[in-house]
């Protein structure tokens, strides 16, 4: 018979909420499936299963039919409950398998020469023992070698020894399997808190960039705001004063794309415009300082040919943190910065002189010195920062060598 036109559009309108409603059924049942297993492993068991039963049916040449397609419906049962209500319950599919298995051994023509009916009881303690726990497999064990026992007992099967060894195999795998599966939870574990903790290391290193840049920025900018109030005020100079807002101009406008370049690395998707200060900027940053104000003499010493980008970027930070740190609390003090590279090392020392009398206004618990300390940490060096009979200092050392040794506490 011809279909009128636009019949088999309505056909296909029909069936798509179905497929729909299966392709949703089969999405929310695959989140109740144990971790480590999947839809495949579902279907292939009660694929096995069927298999199993529809064998058993042909080895007794279709004596006992009825009996046959009632442990097969027994069989897929378990499969039908989960698919419906996402119920699922392993001694809920251990019964119906020892059901069905009974049905064919008992309740059927037996024995079968090679009877396929045990196999059932087989699969089912390697499925049993792979998603409970290892006394939950050996109950099954335990139950599936008495039904074993009980039909040779009555001559219905033959081999007993065989089946047997069968379930012990069984058992094996399964317990192979939950050892497989409690790995993989444990390594998914581990992957969870490492990503935890790699995106905790990623927010102190961007707080403790931004700190760094705030900081310095602030400081010499406020340095440089102040010399020209005073030059206003003493001097009268328009055009020192000037000079010196100028340059905190420039300062201010240098730190906001410092702080750009540093709130940029939350976003993968920007590019950096701004390459990371290295060992060779800290001239440039003393002279930020000597032209704010502050008293620097400044050495360096040494190739920096071979150090690396890491190494030269804490070093400018922790000689950027210090010379802010001086410039907020000792900004008449006599500082020197000294910078030496050799062979296996690269150090940085800034100390300062205090006014007699005067006291370190910094605490060592502050956020600047524990960026210091998880700096050099990182690189394995030592640190020491504390006063000095004249003052305080700062003192930092990385290791440039390939086999530098680990971490170490520092400030020892």
């Amino acid at each position: 018979m011809m279909c009128r036109p636009g019949e088999a559009s309505y056909d296909e309108a029909m069936l798509a909420p179905m497929t729909e409603y299966v392709r949703e059924r089969i999405r929310r049942r695959a989140e109740l499936i144990p971790l480590g297993y999947s839809w495949s492993f579902v279907v292939l068991v009660d694929t096995t299963c069927v298999l199993i039963t529809i064998v058993s049916i042909l080895q007794r040449r279709g004596h006992d039919l009825p009996a046959g397609l009632s442990a097969s419906a027994i069989v897929i049962s378990p499969f039908v409950v989960f698919f419906v209500s996402g119920r699922f319950n392993p001694w809920f599919m251990w019964l119906t398998d020892s059901a069905a298995t009974a049905i064919f051994l008992f309740a059927t023509s037996t024995p079968v020469e090679a009877d396929f009916a045990p196999l059932l009881l087989v699969l089912n303690v390697g499925v049993v023992g792979s998603i409970t726990s290892m006394v939950g497999g050996q109950l099954a064990s335990a139950s599936a070698a008495a039904l074993l026992l009980i039909a040779a007992a009555e001559h219905r099967i033959h081999a007993v020894a065989l089946y047997l060894s069968f379930v012990a195999l069984g058992w094996l795998v399964g317990y192979l399997l939950r050892a497989q599966q409690q790995l993989l939870i444990e390594q998914q574990a581990m992957q969870s808190r490492l990503a935890e903790q790699t995106a905790a290391d990623e927010r102190r290193r961007i707080a403790r960039e931004v700190h760094d840049v705030i900081a310095h920025s602030l400081s010499v900018t406020l340095l440089h705001v102040t010399g020209a109030r005073r030059v206003l005020q003493q001097d009268r100079d328009i055009d020192d004063a000037v000079d010196g807002l100028v340059e905190a101009e420039r300062l201010g406008r240098q730190a906001m794309a410092d702080i750009r370049r540093t709130v940029g690395l939350l976003d993968d998707g920007l590019v950096k415009t701004t390459s990371e200060p290295g060992i060779v900027d800290i001239a440039t940053l003393v002279d930020d300082f000597v032209h704010a104000g502050l008293t620097i003499a400044s050495r360096m010493q040494g190739s920096h040919d071979h150090v690396t980008a890491a190494v030269g970027l804490a070093l400018y930070r922790i000689t950027q943190e210090s010379l802010a740190n001086i410039a907020k609390h000792a900004r008449e003090s006599k500082v020197t910065v000294d910078v030496v590279v050799s062979r296996s090392s690269a150090l940085v020392a800034i100390a300062n002189e205090l006014p007699v009398g005067a006291m370190p206004a910094v605490s060592c618990d502050g956020r600047g010195l524990r960026g210091m300390r998880q700096r050099v940490d990182l690189l394995g060096g030592v640190i020491d920062i504390g006063p000095t009979p004249d003052g305080w200092s700062v003192r930092a050392e990385v290791p440039l060598t390939s086999d530098a040794a680990a971490p170490r506490p520092c400030g020892t």
